[in-house]
């Protein structure tokens, strides 16, 4: 996704301007978590405070729940591999 022709925001606790880059959504969820990397949003350069571009939001949250889903119907599925961490690139 390319840079949204918009003024950066502040960022809201040290009150300076984000930069546009990518970052990292972590959800976690009943035993599961999803990592989604190379997220495109406007990043506080002294910290973790991102804001995300319209539709970037709804796009990651519909992602998690059908990963959340799946990977608790591979716990269902394989009780004796439950414990273990995948990997699942989109490319």
């Amino acid at each position: 996704m390319k840079r949204p022709a918009l003024h950066p925001p502040l960022c809201s606790e040290h009150r300076t301007p984000r930069h546009w880059g990518e970052t990292e959504f972590v959800h976690r969820e009943d035993g599961v978590e999803v990592v989604v990397r190379h997220v495109p949003a406007w990043v506080c350069p002294q910290g973790d405070d991102v804001a995300f571009p319209p539709g970037v939001t709804d796009e990651l949250i519909e992602t998690v729940r059908q990963l959340v889903r799946m990977a608790k119907q591979g716990k269902i599925d394989h009780p004796l591999l439950s414990e273990q961490e995948y990997l699942v690139r989109v490319l």
